[in-house]
């Protein structure tokens, strides 16, 4: 009989992690949930973003420690360098290996303690253009775009990617993001094309009766609920969104739009902006402001539809949630939509920023329940198939398990 493999131990160096909400620190809670069922031992390094957070704890098992300085929105993840690579050396006893989660900054300290210690270190992008500066040159803040610090930025970046080059191996979750690292040089032997995974078990369709008791237990309206999760930051096309809002709003009184998520402190906030252009535009009764919301699959199972106008994405957690629960979803023709929605097949895919072509493709599937019903039952089918959060954990360990000589997987 053959013996089971061990598990690597897993050290997950991270920008931000639970309780803060977004897609990339749901992924990484799940993955760490899933790596302690399968045996493997997991804890979390990550920046204590605010001084409310717990400087240690303890989640089901799963390790938290949050490293100081807390605050700082904008330079917090620059000054938590010094304190991770500190903390990096002296937990080398609990851990065979480094995984990163946002390698822009925090894979810095994450590769000098790697190679001090001898132990592998695997750099993995959250989203577009972290390894090339892209998320520098196309930021949608003006004032960061425009820098005029740009030549000691790209001095800045060819010294880091020295150093990060030096891994074993880098993780892409989308194919754009498999090409960046190609462009910039990373060989196909160290380029790992994982996507990223959901809980399929939580994110399941609603029934219609189950739908409008979810409305009615979340305070939503019973009208037909499009429904947007994700930050309330500039670059994810919610300006547009609501422009275009305001004038289906005044064509039909059928329908009620819910943001799921919040701007908060984060640096690229536009949650303000938002809040007062419906206040503006007499909106409040169409428009929900639902906040940052832990258990996400309520609201999805709430809504009709699922609109997803963000203008620059790698690989969306929030578009495979909403496709998970089966809903018909409306997404912004880009790159990393494009790995998941094929366009009229099980998703509808939209130019960014076209206002029109968003108008009517929301007025297409109010208008046409049978189509909608059907790309509602194919996104859950995609998402069944390639972005099971198990299968997505599954090939990590394998990954990890490759980087490591059999005498240097300690139980």
């Amino acid at each position: 009989m053959k013996a089971e493999a061990k598990q690597p131990r897993i050290c997950l160096l991270t920008n931000s992690f639970y309780p803060i909400v977004g897609g990339g620190e749901a992924h990484a809670l799940l993955l760490c949930r899933e790596w302690l069922k399968r045996g493997a031992k997991v804890f979390v390094l990550t920046r204590r973003v605010t001084s409310e957070l717990k400087r240690e704890e303890d989640l089901d098992g799963l390790k938290i420690l949050r490293l100081p300085p807390a605050g700082f929105r904008r330079f917090g993840k620059y000054l938590v360098t010094l304190p991770a690579y500190t903390n990096l050396l002296k937990l080398k006893d609990d851990y065979d290996l480094i995984y990163v989660c946002g390698l822009r900054v925090a894979g810095i300290p994450a590769m000098l303690a790697a190679q001090r210690l001898g132990k592998p270190c695997v750099l993995r992008a959250e989203s577009r253009g972290e390894l090339s500066g892209d998320f520098i040159w196309q930021s949608p803040d003006p004032s960061i775009r425009g820098t005029r610090l740009k030549p000691l930025i790209r001095m800045y970046l060819r010294m880091r990617n020295r150093l990060l080059f030096k891994s074993p191996a880098f993780v892409s979750i989308s194919n754009d993001v498999y090409n960046e690292f190609q462009k910039e040089g990373i060989p196909d032997a160290r380029n790992h094309l994982i996507y990223n995974g959901i809980d399929t078990s939580r994110f399941e369709p609603a029934s219609p009766d189950q739908r409008l008791r979810k409305k009615q237990e979340l305070g939503l309206p019973s009208r037909m609920l499009f429904a947007y999760s994700g930050k309330l930051n500039k670059g994810k096309g919610l300006e547009m969104l609501l422009r275009v809002w305001k004038i289906i709003a005044g064509e039909r009184n059928d329908c009620h739009l819910v943001l799921i998520g919040g701007g908060g402190t984060q640096f690229l906030s536009c949650e303000k902006e938002l809040r007062d252009f419906a206040e503006q535009s007499g909106l409040q009764s169409r428009i929900t402001f639902a906040g940052f919301q832990p258990e996400m699959h309520k609201y999805l199972q709430a809504a009709d539809y699922f609109i997803f106008p963000s203008e620059n994405e790698a690989l969306s957690i929030a578009l495979l949630e909403a496709l998970s629960c089966e809903l018909p979803c409306l997404a912004s023709d880009i790159s990393g939509n494009r790995d998941i929605v094929a366009n009229a097949q099980n998703g509808l895919l939209l130019p960014v920023n076209n206002e029109q072509a968003w108008h009517d493709a929301m007025f297409k599937v109010l208008d046409d329940p049978a189509m909608a019903t059907g790309l509602g039952k194919a996104g859950r089918n995609t998402v069944m198939e390639r972005f099971s959060i198990a299968n997505v954990a599954d090939r990590h360990l394998e990954l990890f398990r490759s980087l490591l000589p059999a005498e240097g997987r300690k139980d």
